[in-house]
């Protein structure tokens, strides 16, 4: 590959770089070219191809180039320091790969023009490439790239790389890393030193930086340099496998060489590669290690990535020393963005869960260009992330669903992150979209939760299927979530990086256990959500957990907690939940609750319970209880799908029958035989059976009208049921329930 897919999505975010071809004139070097070319225009650049010339005018191929970006070329008219300028200031304006053929033909005046675009282009939003007109590399384009230096350049690049990399600068340092890799440096393989793995999304790249990997080892590198090569390729492997044990293994083998710097590259790749929940308590004592072994070997950088991992740890925890670590991280960390990045991202989540939602949405802009300019793959994942916290914890995540679409297909995102198709569904739902919302849930879920990868974002991709799940009456979901999630109800519900937090797991147990139809656990787990999340400090999610709850308490307990759940949501900016929970708090007077228990439906209200047998209707009665005043369609309550009505008589058929009556009646008019009189009637009474109002063709019922007329007499029957034994809970539910293609249950606030 010529040019790395990075390097384009760097240059997007207004950092080019420069590569030089000496591939010989012929179809290889053109298919690289033509390569690169597909590759911008997929990234969305504009592409300029041009050829020098030696008959050429001066300045040329620079008025082509201009030309092709939709440029004035008459600034090369001007003197040449002022005419270099005009034309980096006309590079700026546009991502764009340039690609210049042949450049040892330009005349001076180009090749000056084009060495001052060749050192300004790290700060340009440019690709550039360059090739030489024969086999042999011409004095020019050795002038703006090298040619493969001796091993002594290719290290003094990799010290440089590792300086700007302290300083902050990843592009830079990764710029430099590779170019050093392509000069054969076995170190200049490793990346960046025990930094994050999975930084290459793009899987051209991500294959280009593996295969480095492996060309390093097999040139049989000594030691130490062998283990740090195995334990980054072991760490890249096992983050794509979710393995562990190959990881704790190369890490015992970088403990075992005695070497300070490549025990605390193995720490900080082991602690990355093993970013899922069950492994957080273990990845805490990891960071620890890390710190104090990068310390002692005056690894700073280490050092500093080791307190960041700590402080993310310490708020998957849920433990309250983790904002006196973050302090102590903005304070360590000022000089260097990669860092500070991620101590903005975890400072916005905080601001979130303090209900500082304006607030909160200018600090995640800032992160943002922080992210970018650091040159951070996640930058705009992370603000995605924070703006559909902040919408849906307002009650407005609907306006986001397309985005969160467009997040999901995003090349940026690694291969086994599913929490953006999980926060799709739920933004959906909100948006009112059923259809979509469950599509979603249903592609997420083919095979099962369980092949859902622990991964960095898993516990709060299961946030998002649980309220999916709950919304849309999935029992067997909700009921393999609990399953999976019970053993983390201790744990709030934040990411490996700490950058959202939805309080307590407990919330996610009691809305699973409402689903499957246990009332009494749900209202354990939802108490203690409502207990954890104060503690947490978590004030929107604290609102939130008690609504939950008081739903499923219903009663004057209800009404109670639904009052201090209000107020709550209205003191910072939740006005539209306030707003939904305010209704559903009025009609709690006059509201039945249907649980499951033993095998048996029991009915409460207005403290008086009746025991009901497993009715198909119960069920459906229950559904439409769980969630009052929202219409539910017919076909939803039974799980069918709509394949639209059918028509009894075909519009042939009806032609043909029309067609033999005229005939009949023409020929009755010169022949009235018994007869024919006799087929006449026939033809029209059978007409008369398959034809509606109007003389409209009646339909065999479809799904959706079988549906209702199952569900209308279902519900009956478990209404008439309840009747038998306490006749007004049947009334208020003959009263509250609506059927019909779509279902509702709406109590009376009376």
């Amino acid at each position: 590959m010529l040019v790395p897919e990075s390097a384009f999505e760097r240059a997007r975010s207004g950092s080019g770089q420069l590569f030089a071809v000496t591939r010989p004139p012929g179809a290889e070097r053109t298919q690289y070219l033509v390569q690169a070319v597909e590759q911008a225009q997929a990234q969305g650049l504009a592409v300029v191809w041009t050829t020098c010339r030696a008959d050429a005018p001066p300045y040329w191929p620079w008025h082509a180039v201009l030309a092709g970006l939709g440029c004035d070329a008459a600034v090369l008219d001007a003197e040449p320091e002022v005419c270099a300028r005009k034309v980096t200031d006309a590079l700026a304006e546009e991502p764009a790969l340039i690609i210049i053929d042949d450049l040892g033909l330009a005349g001076e005046e180009a090749l000056r023009l084009t060495r001052f675009v060749a050192g300004s282009v790290q700060r340009l939003p440019v690709v550039l490439v360059v090739t030489a007109p024969d086999s042999t590399s011409s004095d020019e384009t050795d002038r703006l790239v090298s040619p493969p230096p001796e091993r002594d350049e290719t290290v003094r690049l990799v010290q440089r790389a590792h300086a700007v990399l302290a300083e902050g600068r990843i592009t830079e340092a990764r710029d430099l890393l590779d170019q050093a890799a392509r000069d054969g440096d076995p170190e200049a393989a490793l990346g960046l030193p025990g930094m994050w793995v999975n930084k290459y999304r793009g899987r051209a790249d991500r294959a280009l930086a593996i295969a480095r990997l492996r060309e390093a080892l097999a040139a049989r590198p000594p030691e130490p340099l062998r283990t740090r090569l195995i334990t980054r390729l072991t760490a890249e492997q096992a983050y794509d496998r979710r393995e562990t044990e190959s990881v704790l293994r190369a890490l015992e083998k970088a403990r075992s060489t005695g070497d300070q710097l490549t025990l605390a590259e193995a720490l900080s790749l082991a602690h990355h590669a093993l970013w899922s929940p069950e492994h957080t308590a273990f990845r805490l004592a990891l960071a620890g290690e890390l710190i104090s072994v990068a310390s002692a070997a005056g690894l700073d950088l280490l050092a500093l990535s080791g307190l960041c991992r700590r402080t993310m740890d310490l708020f998957c925890l849920g433990d309250p020393h983790a904002e006196r670590s973050q302090a102590e991280l903005a304070r360590r960390a000022s000089g260097h963005p990669g860092l500070l990045f991620f101590h903005a991202a975890m400072d916005v989540m905080r601001t979130i869960r303090a209900g500082r939602f304006a607030e909160a949405e200018q600090k995640s802009l800032a992160c943002l260009r922080i992210g970018v300019e650091a040159g951070d793959v996640d930058a705009e994942t992370f603000h995605s992330t924070h703006l559909f916290a902040i919408r849906w914890l307002q009650g407005r995540g609907g306006e986001l669903v397309d985005l969160a679409e467009q997040v999901t297909h995003s090349p940026t995102l690694p291969d086994l992150e599913f929490s953006f198709e999980a926060a799709l569904a739920l933004l959906a739902l909100e948006a009112g979209q059923r259809d979509r919302a469950r599509s979603a849930l249903h592609r997420l879920t083919i095979n099962g939760l369980t092949a859902v990868p622990l991964s960095s974002t898993w516990i709060t991709c299961m946030f998002c299927v649980v309220h999916v799940a709950a919304a849309l009456g999935e029992a067997d979901i909700a009921r393999e979530a609990y399953r999976l999630l019970e053993p983390f109800g201790p744990l709030p519900v934040v990411p490996a990086t700490a950058i959202v937090c939805f309080g307590s797991a407990e919330l996610l147990l009691g809305i699973a256990a409402t689903t499957f139809g246990d009332a009494a656990l749900a209202t354990g787990h939802l108490e203690r959500a409502v207990t954890t999340n104060i503690r947490l400090g978590n004030l929107p999610m604290t609102a939130y957990a008690r609504a939950t709850l008081a739903q499923t308490a219903g009663g004057e307990r209800g009404r109670a907690l639904f009052d201090v759940a209000i107020n709550d949501a209205n003191a910072i900016g939740m006005s539209a939940r306030a707003a939904m929970w305010a209704q559903a708090r009025d009609g709690l007077s006059g509201r039945i609750l249907i649980r499951k228990e033993n095998g048996w439906w029991v009915v409460s209200h207005q403290g008086r319970e009746t025991r009901v047998e497993d009715l198909v209707g119960m069920r459906y009665l229950a559904r439409l209880v769980a969630d009052p005043g929202t219409e539910i369609p017919a076909l939803e309550l039974v799980g069918g799908e709509d394949s639209g009505n059918q028509q009894v008589l075909d519009p042939v058929a009806r032609a043909a029958y029309l067609t033999r009556i005229r005939d009949l009646r023409a020929r009755l008019d010169d022949d009235p035989t018994p007869r024919l009189e006799a087929e006449l009637e026939a033809l029209l009474s059978h007409l008369e059976r398959e034809t509606g109002m109007g003389g409209r063709t009646r339909n065999f019922a479809g799904p959706a009208e079988r549906a209702r007329t199952a569900v209308r007499k279902a519900i009956r029957r478990a209404i008439d049921t309840i009747a038998t034994t306490e006749q007004p809970t049947a009334d208020a539910l003959r009263d509250a329930v609506t059927t019909g293609y779509r279902c509702s249950y709406r109590p009376s606030r009376s």
